[in-house]
């Protein structure tokens, strides 16, 4: 996504963003104390915060204003965010209808509260508390959808048939073990006692080198730190950044991660099997 190191959107995304928002919200409402940081403001350290996972305190200093003077216009502009960039989300069925072989796979999004969900949250594969989310993409890289959040407990499996993205993904979607038995083209386990055959192991790695192209979008994704660098505010709010996050890059236009397109893997498996 072309982006200001900043805030993520360029100059130019960022003055449409506060022009929407002037629609929208009013930020100095009559009668009541003026504000000590501008609509711009507000945006531009809400942008930040979610960009970098900065402390409140942090940003506060930057912008020479005390911490909850922080946190309310935050508060305040992700609401009306979430407002804008919602509509712009496009449901599965529609953001999935898309040509050619794709490919999915599962993250967990980091948060440090583990206590208040218990075992719920705690991922025992990543040894730590956060939410699952589906990722699903073209082969070129393109980012189609990320599913809303399930407890990080859940694998990938239950968070596929929860999802019911046996809908849209068919045997032609590329995805890891993790998703053996749902229909899809994924690598074949090696079973105790039994050598893998050589032909088994050509193909496994055909599926593994076409299937990275979602780690790296994964990895893009979580250039927002906010979904990387663990999520230190209440639970409750999650989901509204979130989305807001989803609907920002959205706006912003996720990109392909790769310039030329990849072929497809059904020509492969084809001169792979004997």
């Amino acid at each position: 996504m072309p982006n200001q190191r900043t805030t993520g959107p360029t100059h130019q995304q960022f003055a449409t963003l506060l022009i929407t928002l002037k629609t929208v919200l009013t930020w100095v409402k009559p009668n009541e104390k003026p504000r000590k940081l501008s609509l711009s403001q507000g945006l531009k350290m809400t942008l930040i915060y979610h960009r970098h996972n900065l402390t409140e305190e942090l940003l506060a200093d930057f912008f020479d204003v005390s911490q909850p003077t922080v946190s309310r216009p935050i508060n305040t502009v992700e609401k009306a965010l979430l407002h804008v960039l919602e509509p712009l989300t496009k449901p599965l069925s529609e953001a999935l209808n898309q040509p050619g072989s794709l490919v999915v796979d599962g993250t967990l999004i980091p948060v440090w509260n583990w206590r208040s969900l218990g075992k719920t949250n705690f991922s025992g594969k990543h040894k730590r508390a956060g939410f699952n989310h589906q990722v699903i993409c073209t082969l070129d890289g393109k980012l189609l959808a990320i599913t809303e959040p399930l407890p990080g407990a859940r694998h990938d499996a239950y968070a596929f048939r929860t999802h019911r993205l046996d809908r849209y993904l068919d045997s032609s979607t590329l995805a890891d073990k993790g998703y053996v038995g749902l229909g899809l083209a994924t690598p074949t386990k090696r079973r105790p006692g039994v050598k893998t055959g050589a032909q088994v192991k050509k193909v496994n790695r055909v599926i593994n080198r076409l299937r990275s192209v979602v780690e790296r979008v994964i990895a893009q994704v979580k250039t927002w730190r906010v979904l990387h660098s663990g999520f230190r505010r209440p639970l409750r709010v999650y989901g509204r950044v979130f989305s807001v996050v989803r609907g920002v890059g959205v706006f912003g236009g996720w990109l392909p991660l790769m310039n030329k397109p990849l072929y497809t893997p059904i020509s492969c498996f084809k001169s792979c099997w004997p």
